[in-house]
Parts: structure tokens; sequence; C-alpha cells
């Protein structure tokens, strides 16, 4: 069950001579904060989602208060209501916390210091992420000083050489300089690293819109016995952005399979307005890609006859998000989870939507792809509706929250 996963499987009975009766109820109160209802803990964890058993298994850490706790992406699986407690509660954490996220708000109300891994060395931080970023950059400008510094006196130092080295008057002055030389090479200053490419992009200006864009009305979705939407009601109008934020199994990724027409209603209506142009970036990248083609098959197919798309034009599409060269002829089924991601966001510029629907669009990214992201979406001139649990993300692009809730908004 839920409740044996998240206490180790250790004896809930009273009479056993190992029971700690304070673990049913520690493990019960973590389980809430992280989301379970009450009636959860006792079923079987087979029931429940990939995301679910997830979340499960992190209640057992915090239920084992270790004294250094190690987690990898722990906010990946966590709606925004459970990563807000989930930060809460380590925030009050009294033991040690080492931590892999690309949760910039995560990292900020968290760490104290920040390890970066970049030319197979170790580089130390102290404070929180946006302090690592301004410190970073410090010393970025220091190095590149002292670099410029270093070969310019080098410089300066070997055209005496050459210029006096063969005169027998300046052979000794010119022998000393070459000393110098090597003491100073001993100690030189590596060239500074070139930073990590990035992707760069603009979503490209789309067809406007009437004013419109969306209107669902008196919606009704189930799945089984599940009633997702009884009575659902939904209007959004051109150049709106909007979040929609809730718990998990609310119903927003229905919401907006509803909007996209990926899913059939099963009651209702859903209208779109005038010249209104769906794109659909799923959260399970592979939706939205055709998986027996390559990478740039994948863009290729997407040719109309209105976008006579060149294979040139999408190679460079391509490798303004990182795919170059080869990288270009890899089927989509060997793709790592931030390649699919990628590549899911030029397929949705090929023939740009003017309204955008993006289900946990920064799942899989890196930081610097996501920065990417914000700057393209804060330009992008259509109407955006999107589910996220990315504090920094939401708070960047959103103009308007939509909470979903038993099957209301």
């Amino acid at each position: 069950t839920v409740m044996q996963i998240a206490t180790s499987g250790r004896s809930l009975n009273p009479e056993d001579e190992d029971y700690d009766y304070t673990l049913e109820p520690k493990a019960h109160k973590i389980l809430a904060g992280l989301g379970f209802r009450e009636g959860d803990a006792d079923k079987q964890a087979k029931t429940f989602s990939g995301g679910w058993v997830m979340r499960a298994h992190l209640a057992r850490l915090l239920v084992s208060e270790p004294t250094l706790l190690l987690l990898d992406e722990p906010t990946n699986h966590l709606d925004l209501e459970a990563l807000l407690w989930f930060q809460d509660y380590l925030t009050r954490y009294s033991g040690g916390l080492v931590v892999i996220s690309h949760d910039r708000a995560f990292l900020n109300a968290l760490c104290t210091g920040i390890i970066e891994l970049r030319g197979q060395r170790l580089h130390r931080y102290n404070g929180n992420y946006d302090e690592y970023l301004i410190e970073k950059e410090a010393r970025k400008s220091q190095h590149q000083a002292a670099f410029k510094n270093q070969q310019r006196e080098i410089e300066h130092l070997q055209k005496f050489v050459d210029r006096f080295g063969a005169k027998a008057s300046m052979a000794s002055r010119a022998k000393s300089k070459e000393k110098q030389i090597a003491r100073l090479e001993e100690v030189a200053i590596d060239e500074p690293e070139d930073e990590l490419k990035k992707i760069q992009f603009r979503f490209p200006q789309p067809p406007r819109s009437g004013l419109k864009v969306v209107n669902l009305e008196h919606i009704q979705q189930s799945y089984g016995d599940h009633v997702v939407y009884q009575d659902l009601n939904f209007t959004s109008e051109r150049g709106q952005r909007i979040v929609l934020v809730g718990p998990n199994g609310a119903g927003k990724s229905t919401l907006l399979k509803i909007l996209a027409n990926v899913i059939p209603i099963q009651g209702g209506l859903r209208e779109l307005g005038s010249n209104v142009i769906p794109g659909y970036f799923a959260q399970n990248r592979v939706d939205s890609l055709n998986p027996s083609l390559t990478v740039l098959e994948n863009v290729m197919e997407l040719r109309t006859t209105d976008n006579k798309l060149t294979e040139q034009q999408a190679r460079g599409l391509l490798g303004s998000f990182l795919f170059r060269k080869d990288d270009v002829h890899k089927p989509v089924k060997v793709l790592s989870g931030g390649e699919k991601t990628r590549l899911a966001l030029v397929r949705l510029l090929v023939n740009p939507p003017n309204l955008l629907l993006m289900d946990e669009p920064t799942t899989h990214l890196d930081m610097g792809s996501i920065d990417a992201l914000i700057g393209a979406l804060k330009t992008y001139e259509g109407t955006l509706i999107f589910i996220s649990h990315d504090v920094h993300f939401i708070k960047a692009i959103a103009q308007n929250v939509l909470h979903v809730h038993s099957g209301r908004l």
C-alpha cells in the first residue's frame, strides 16, 4: 500500500516490539502535504500513476528523516500546491540537503550554496541561485581581465626577446625576459571557457485571431466512473496569458486537451473564434512527435502548400535548438527528454499557432532553455494557456491564474 511505502514497511501494529507510535501520524501528515487524499494511504500503490508512486517514495524519505537528503529533480511530479508544501517542509528540515533541480524559485528558497559542474570540475558558490548568477558573472569578468593582462605581459616580453635576443649586447636581458615568460607560463591562467550553447528563438508573428478565441459551454467529461467536469464554462480572449493551477487529477490536462480538440467532448459546446489556429504542446512530448521519423523528418513533414519549408531552413531552425550536423538524423525514439521538448518547440515554430496550449513546457529543460522559452513567450503575440508548477516561469509569463478544482474554475 501507499502507507507501507511511506513507512518503509515498518510495523504499524502497537503490539509489535519495534512499533513507533509517531510513525503513522507523521506519514499521514506528509502524504497529505504531498497531495494524497484521505483514504489513499490504504490503497495499493499499483492503482496510482507513476507520478503518484514517486510521491509515495518521496514521502518515505521524509518520514525516515535522514541526516542528509539527496534529491534528483524532486519537484518533477509535484503539482504547485504539493511543491509549495514540500518547499516549506524543506526550509524547516534540520538535516542537510543536496539537490539537483531546474526550478529556480525552489533553489532560491532552499539553497545556501550552489555547486556547478563545468569543465570536469566542481565550482562552489555561496548563496542561492540568483546570488550564484551574480557571483558567477563577477568571477567570469575577473577571470577574463586576469587572462588578458597575463597574455598582454607575455606578448610584451616576447616582443623584447624577438627584437633583441640576437644582439650580443642585449643577450643577458633577453635571456632574463625569457625566464620571466617561462615563470608566467608555469602559472598560466586558463583561457576563459566558451559558455555552453543555449537555444535562441522567437515565435514568428502568427495570423491575428478574432477577439473571442475559444468558448466552452456546459462541458461534460468523464473517465469511466470518474467525473472530471459536469457543467464547465470557459471563455478566453485574444492576447490573454492564462495559467491553469490546481492539484494533480483536478482536470488541468483534460481541459487543455479539450481546448486543443485532442479528445472529443462528451457533452456541451466547444467553439473556436474567427481565424483561430490552435497549437498543442503535450506533457508527454512524444504525443506531439512522430516517433517513427528522424528529427529532421519531424520538421519537414509539417510542410504545407502555404509553407514550403526547405531542408536548409529546417536545419537552420533545428540548429538554433542545438540540433546540429548529424543530430538531425537521430530517430526520435533515442532522444532524451530535453531533446524531445526542444524538438516539440521547433514544430510549433514551423506553422505558428495564435492559440498556444502548453502542458508543463519547462519539464526536461535546463535553466538556459527555460530562460530562452520565457523570452520567446514574452514577445509572443497570440493567446497562451498553459499548465506549470514552476513558480519562476508562472511569475514571468502569466497574467491570469485559473484554479482548477473539483470540476470548477
